[in-house]
């Protein structure tokens, strides 16, 4: 057994007791329960997602529901969660949803069991498929603010850091086993939090945990909302399980030969301001990231993060106009290869996107981005492989999206986005790589029959620039692709 208790278990426990007190005040009542959620279903189909003309294409189908339960247990005390149903089996932990087809044999036939009741060719039924509970939390609020207890979501800002994935379509979520107080005073709030990343061995000094501090200013009067975000991530020489160097991820931390035998301690903070009127909204989030990654190399030195982004977004809604027009830029610091002792690259979350194809689905020979490190993927000359969902990040590059929005009606409208991008730091080491990604037109048709429901079909052409070249490594031709998706929102 431990020795001591830690922090966090000395703040659960008195946390733990105020709940309990708290408790005993709120007069008795049958609990009420309300349920939210999403039905989706998607499919997509992307021509030369490689971008070598092999005739290699990417196409796959999506759905899932998400059900989010709110329990009104008493006066102020609410409990929520939820529920994923059709979870990705290939991708869990995301809300990603199931692939369109899942048989009952699992895999490729040639490499799993493929006889009797396991067998694709053979069988009348589809692979029954999981229920996972993604969240799970308590608030009680009272006169001075809010107590939060349990796996709750994160997010704050833009979402280009910590992002919860509450949009329509977002595959993606964060979230901590946290213990957190809201200090409210008028318009603004103090939210100190202690979330635990990982429990490790309980009798042993190999967690992981978070200490997270978020202040916020939000005037309704004015519009315009400020904050600031705090996170601090501690864990022991024998915690670290920072992705190093392997056959399935050559592009993670320290180089060939690196180990997670250090201490993790890193810092992230992010800043933002938004005002968001009638008729306008404006809004910048810039993030730093520093600190140890837990990794030393071969060499014995530890591995370091120093990485920064920054991100805006702007729209114009013109009065009585059917026009709208916008425009989303920004810049993430790229990871030097030839730096084995520093990771200098930036990663967006997953589910901020500014583009159909480019810096969301994967594509080209390599990985120009260098966000293997966070979505494992791997593209080389020799397999030229891109077998993922929209895993890509936004890393390593400065880009330019602008927008613009016709709505023929209340029910039907078109999207038209033209986005660039112009790459960072070369990445891949002895090679002059060209730092233009070159151009997209997403073109996006959508339909809200009813409230709640949107239905979405969007194509996008890619125009690659001399950076899929990577330096004369590899082809770089033209790309193109489709999407169709539907949201039942309740």
């Amino acid at each position: 057994m431990r020795k001591n208790l830690n922090v966090l278990s000395t703040l659960s426990y008195l946390l733990g007791s105020l709940l309990l007190i708290s408790t005993l005040s709120i007069p008795g009542a049958n609990a009420d329960i309300e349920w939210s959620g999403i039905y989706r279903i998607e499919g997509n189909a992307i021509h030369n997602s490689e971008l070598n003309d092999k005739g290699r294409d990417l196409g796959y189908g999506l759905h899932t529901l998400l059900l989010r339960p709110k329990i009104v247990a008493g006066d102020g005390l609410t409990i929520q969660g939820q529920f994923n149903i059709f979870n990705s089996a290939g991708y869990p932990n995301s809300q990603l949803g199931q692939v369109w087809g899942s048989g009952v044999n699992n895999g490729s036939p040639q490499n799993s069991d493929n006889t009797g009741p396991n067998s694709n060719a053979v069988s009348d039924t589809q692979k029954a498929e999981t229920i996972e509970v993604s969240q799970l939390y308590l608030t009680l609020n009272h006169e001075y603010g809010q107590l939060l207890v349990g796996r709750a979501p994160i997010h704050f800002g833009l979402g280009m850091t910590h992002n919860a994935g509450r949009g329509l379509f977002d595959h993606w979520y964060d979230t901590r086993d946290l213990v957190g107080y809201k200090f409210i005073v008028g318009n603004l709030y103090f939210l100190p939090m202690i979330g635990k990343v990982n429990e490790g061995g309980l009798n042993r000094t190999d967690d992981m945990t978070d200490y997270m501090i978020q202040v916020q200013y939000e005037n309704p009067e004015s519009d315009i909302e400020m904050g600031v975000f705090y996170q601090m991530r501690k864990a022991g020489d024998q915690a670290s399980d920072a992705p190093t160097p392997a056959a399935a991820n050559p592009g993670a931390l320290g180089g060939v030969g690196a180990l997670n035998d250090a201490e993790l301690d890193t810092k992230t903070v992010n800043v933002y301001v938004l005002k968001d009127t009638e008729r306008f909204r404006a809004g910048l989030e810039a993030s730093f990231l520093s600190g140890e990654t837990g990794v030393r190399t071969a060499g014995g030195e530890k591995v370091t993060y120093d990485a920064f982004a920054v991100a805006a977004e702007f729209e114009f809604r013109p009065e009585a106009s059917k026009w709208k027009y916008g425009l989303k830029a920004g810049t993430a610091s790229g990871d030097d290869p030839t730096t084995d002792a520093k990771f200098e690259g930036f990663i967006f979350d997953r589910n901020y996107d500014v583009g159909f194809l480019m810096f969301n689905h994967p594509l080209g020979q390599a990985d120009f981005l260098r966000t293997g490190v966070v979505t494992g993927d791997v593209r080389d000359a020799t397999t030229n492989a891109v077998n993922s969902p929209d895993t890509e990040a936004i890393s390593n590059v400065l880009y330019v999206a602008p927008t613009i929005k016709y709505a023929f009606s209340d029910r039907w409208s078109l999207d038209n986005t033209v986005m660039t991008g112009f790459l960072g730091t070369n990445p891949i080491a002895g090679r002059s790589v060209a730092k233009d990604f070159g151009y997209e037109w997403d073109i996006s048709v959508n339909f809200n029959p009813r409230k709640g429901v949107t239905w979405v079909n969007q194509a996008g052409l890619l125009f690659p620039g001399d950076t899929w070249k990577g330096g004369g490594l590899y082809d770089s031709s033209f790309a193109y692709g489709f999407s169709t998706k539907a949201a039942i929102s309740f």
